[in-house]
């Protein structure tokens, strides 16, 4: 269970049952109790909550511009009529600027073709679905070995080999768009007031400030999406099936698009790594309960491991686990308890008859 007493507005807003609710509340059903039980529980949490729900409402009503007073105003009263928390007073609207920047927050999370200019899509699973403006910067890499390229804003493309990248010289106040055709590893510089944008053939990611790699060759039948860090959102291009929605990576995830048959994948990436904060930590265990190893690998590598706690309560670990890979760690840690383990989609499955006192 998500421990929602320490979300932010944001986490609120990135949160999938969350936004379901907000979005098709349907009075009287589980969902519907339980966050308007949950609120009326946690009054303290007010005004994120309330945050929260005008950063959804904002986007889905009105995507293309920045709202004016009057939108913000007609949004706000939404909230207040619908929310339904008890003896709150409203939470004052913040300025204008503020608002967009929490605003461009979902933009990543619920970007779909509309929040971009509108391209056909003639079905071939070759062709580039979005127009490339006119009178972009090119640079091609066309030696061996990768070209690091610096854009206006400080944030840096690592072109590899064979891989073209186009940008304007500068950058709009509202975003920043670039274009990729090949492999790319990027550093974006955060900019909460301007999310950006890498548009590769059928798909574009969308971030605030974070390190990933796109590759998406034209001769390859797939693109991929790697997060190194921070988190990302990726939708396709081409218009998607009803309720779909982009795909949130965090670090050590990716996403794999099947041109053919037009398919995001999520997963993880075949070699995790350990995050920033874990750098040269040592992972040595003496006769620790496994479900805190567990909950150190999931720190250290912000990957969720699903378990049994109650088949594992009785499961101790002796073992050294520093410089090991993630897969050999889970390797020495199922043999330790008799188990197996499985990746399925994005998270680690555990599976164990449990240990002997």
């Amino acid at each position: 269970m998500k421990n929602y007493v320490d979300f932010a507005a944001e986490d609120f807003a990135a949160d999938d049952d969350f936004i379901k609710w907000v979005r098709h509340p349907h009075p009287g059903s589980s969902r519907d109790i339980f966050w308007k039980s949950w609120i009326r529980a946690n009054p303290a949490k007010a005004e994120e909550i309330e945050e929260a729900r005008m950063m959804i409402l904002a986007v889905v009503e009105e995507p293309q511009h920045i709202p004016d007073a009057t939108k913000q105003q007609e949004v706000w009263q939404k909230i207040k009529t619908t929310l339904e928390l008890p003896n709150q007073q409203p939470v004052p609207l913040r300025p204008w600027q503020q608002w967009y920047s929490k605003a461009a927050i979902l933009v990543i999370l619920f970007g779909g073709v509309w929040l971009l200019w509108r391209a056909p899509f003639d079905g071939d699973p070759g062709t580039v679905a979005v127009q490339i403006p006119a009178g972009l910067e090119r640079r091609s890499n066309d030696s061996n070995q990768a070209r690091t390229i610096v854009l206006e804003d400080g944030s840096s493309v690592v072109l590899q080999p064979h891989s073209v990248l186009q940008y304007p010289a500068h950058f709009t106040p509202q975003m920043r768009d670039v274009y990729l055709t090949g492999e790319a590893f990027f550093e974006v510089k955060k900019d909460p007031h301007r999310p950006f944008l890498v548009h590769a053939q059928d798909l574009v990611t969308r971030v605030l400030g974070t390190s990933f790699r796109v590759r998406s060759f034209a001769r390859e039948a797939r693109t991929t999406v790697q997060v190194k860090t921070g988190r990302v959102s990726v939708s396709k291009v081409t218009e998607a099936p009803a309720g779909q929605e982009a795909v949130v990576l965090t670090p050590n995830q990716q996403v794999v698009y099947e041109r053919a048959g037009k398919k995001l994948t999520k997963s993880l990436v075949e070699k995790p790594e350990v995050l920033q904060p874990f750098a040269g930590y040592s992972f040595e265990f003496n006769d620790v309960p496994v479900s805190e190893v567990f909950e150190t690998l999931e720190k250290a590598y912000g990957i969720q491991i699903v378990y049994d706690e109650e088949s594992l309560a009785r499961c101790l670990l002796h073992a050294t686990l520093t410089e090991v890979p993630l897969d050999e760690q889970l390797k020495l840690i199922c043999k330790g308890i008799q188990g197996t383990y499985e990746v399925i989609d994005s998270h680690i499955v555990i599976t164990s008859r449990g240990c002997t006192p």
